[in-house]
């Protein structure tokens, strides 16, 4: 079984590479045949995402108490200084766990926080924050509550308010059997095994995958083969999450000037599913519409060349091919 994996892996990286250098091509058409449909199928498949399958750390196995009490943990203001934010604040359910803002709010109203990024499909991240700082839910779940413009808590305040609360020490009770009490520990497991069922819903782009030809129109289809061919979008945004989950300079610096494309930061390839409901884009916000999104991309220069090699540049795109990769960009919702 391992042998005809590792031949399909070496064929993926070879077809990823010979798409990419097509698609560097202006006049090439890098568009993918239809007999190389079972490849793409292979790359963007969903895996496996029932409870029993969603990766875990070793140290922090999922049960379903332990869920319940994150989910519950996630919403609760108690975690802040103030007794006025939660996780939720800036990763709201209804916009994808998104907070819908160019910058999530500081609570000085001052300090420059940046754009909240989705939660979805994070059990499989390696890593995680816009600068990929993270390597774990874990860690990722104390940071927010430690910074002082986010949620400014205080652990034994934290502990203290929890503790107070006697539904909320039985449920400790019943998700940590092994240590039943209220730590930092144990709060920052319950948040992290929430966050990794946060597992975004199959979409008509799955059934597409999954064999179902017709689950896509013929203008979404076209996109598609936009996305893994002459736009080189795959170059970043590979596997069923549609992120590499590395860092990239994409040349997101504020203005259009050569020299600030190429000094700006490195930032951690986002996720693309629901993506039309987690504007604005980008780690600053900076682009309010997937058009902008597109321009930008469409205006990259190859004298910026501090940019990733991934990007396709020049890349030029007709206003009908603009269309077909905005409708099957729509497909991920």
């Amino acid at each position: 079984m391992n042998g005809p994996r590792m031949r399909l892996s070496v064929t993926v990286s070879s077809l990823l590479t010979l798409c990419f250098q097509f698609a560097q091509i202006p006049t090439a058409h890098a568009e993918p045949s239809p007999d190389l449909m079972p490849v793409w199928r292979d790359i963007f498949m969903r895996p496996d995402t029932s409870l029993a399958a969603i990766p875990s750390p070793t140290a922090n196995p999922l049960t379903p108490a332990k869920i319940l009490l994150g989910g519950k943990l996630f919403f609760d203001t108690r975690l802040s200084g103030e007794n006025t934010r939660s996780c939720a604040t800036c990763h709201e359910p209804a916009r994808a766990f998104t907070d819908g803002r160019q910058r999530s709010a500081a609570i000085d109203g001052k300090t420059q926080l940046l754009n909240a990024p989705s939660l979805f499909n994070l059990a499989w991240a390696k890593n995680l924050f816009h600068d990929a700082r993270a390597s774990s839910l874990e860690d990722q779940a104390r940071q927010p509550v430690n910074h002082p413009q986010e949620m400014a808590g205080s652990w034994s305040q934290i502990i203290d308010r929890l503790s107070a609360d006697p539904a909320m020490t039985a449920e400790f009770q019943d998700a940590f059997p092994e240590e039943p009490v209220i730590t930092q520990q144990n709060i920052i497991a319950a948040i992290a095994a929430y966050e990794r069922t946060l597992i975004s819903p199959k979409t008509r782009f799955d059934r597409f995958i999954a064999g179902d030809d017709l689950a896509l129109s013929a203008l979404e289809q076209a996109g598609f083969r936009l996305f893994v061919g002459k736009a080189g979008c795959i170059s970043c945004h590979s596997g069923w999450r549609l992120s590499d989950g590395k860092v990239h300079n994409i040349g997101t610096a504020g203005n259009n000037s050569p020299d600030a494309a190429n000094s700006a930061p490195r930032i951690r390839t986002p996720g693309l599913r629901h993506i039309a409901k987690t504007a604005p884009y980008m780690h600053d916000g900076s682009l309010p519409t997937l058009q902008r999104v597109m321009a930008h991309y469409l205006k990259l220069r190859q004298n910026q060349i501090a940019l990733s090699p991934n990007l396709v540049r020049p890349l030029r795109l007709s206003d009908a091919e603009k269309d077909a990769l905005l409708a099957f960009l729509r497909t991920l919702d």
